[in-house]
């Protein structure tokens, strides 16, 4: 029995869903699988979005505590190389790539002195 060769007409006491689920097995399985793949490349998308506006790498955002350059003075997290969400975004959709200049962020002394 081909899904092509099957009438789709599905008789109003059952739903779509029972009618794929007994007569075609096989391809309720296929789309199960796709809404779980596309639920898991969805999360993975926004981790990656997230990781592009901040310009860290994926090492560098699950080793964050073991690299001493992303610790600003008073010890807490501080990435260098972020210039902001809209310019990270903006470099790495145009150029695809960032060449990492470390941004002029103000020493804890002259945060602390402008408060």
């Amino acid at each position: 029995m081909d899904l092509l060769d099957t009438p789709c007409s599905v008789s109003s006491s059952e739903s779509w869903t029972h009618f794929m689920v007994t007569k075609h097995p096989g391809a309720a399985l296929f789309m199960f699988m796709d809404v779980f793949l596309l639920i898991g490349a969805l999360i993975l998308t926004g981790a990656q979005a997230t990781q592009i506006a901040r310009n860290l790498t994926t090492n560098e955002a699950a080793n964050q505590s073991r690299y001493a350059y992303l610790r600003g003075p008073d010890g807490r997290f501080r990435n260098p190389y972020n210039q902001g969400c809209q310019r990270n975004c903006a470099y790495f959709l145009v150029n695809g790539y960032n060449n990492d200049q470390e941004a002029a962020w103000p020493t804890l002394q002259q945060t602390v002195q402008r408060s």
